[in-house]
């Protein structure tokens, strides 16, 4: 239907989905602002390529896979801003400070304290993904549970450790 030009489905898809995928983006960016257009960025790409989209899997699953891909892109362009910041001002600490080896150690024990706190089946996913660098589907197949479950595991992980972490790093 949107494909003849009726914006009316795209309207009934942002109201349904765009709250749930803007606290979706949200676990990614914690930034209030960047997350809401990030999630209208979804529905505004869907509008721009109705014609070249060919979805595969429940309209659902392609608009939290947009969204994913929405914060993605924009964490890793941030980085590399970031980083051509610092290489062009050369704000590169080479030697640690006894400050920073010291909030280093601090927030190394608050993480450990956070992740301590996590279901084994959330604490295991979120350790293959994040620290051996997995994908969810290799995840699934270790753990023996479906991609879904994977990234709901995952998803509890980063909900429990921003909550308990959130506190500690406003401190440093």
């Amino acid at each position: 239907m949107m494909q003849t030009g009726d914006i009316q489905p795209l309207s009934s898809l942002f109201n349904e989905y765009y709250q749930a995928l803007c606290r979706f983006v949200y676990l990614y960016i914690s930034e209030k602002e960047t997350t809401e257009e990030l999630a209208a960025n979804v529905f505004i790409s869907l509008w721009e390529n109705k014609h070249k989209i060919n979805i595969k899997t429940s309209l659902k699953a392609y608009l939290y896979k947009s969204a994913k891909n929405q914060a993605m892109s924009y964490l890793r362009k941030k980085r590399i801003e970031s980083v051509s910041i610092e290489d062009n001002i050369d704000f590169i600490i080479k030697e640690k400070t006894p400050e920073s080896i010291f909030i280093e150690k601090e927030l190394d024990k608050k993480f450990a304290q956070a992740f301590s706190k996590l279901p084994n089946r959330a604490k295991l996913a979120f350790k293959l993904h994040r620290f051996d660098g997995l994908r969810y589907s290799e995840i699934a197949e270790i753990m023996a549970i479906s991609v879904p479950a994977v990234e709901k595991n995952i998803t509890t992980a980063l909900k429990i450790l921003h909550k308990e972490l959130k506190n500690s790093i406003q401190v440093f």
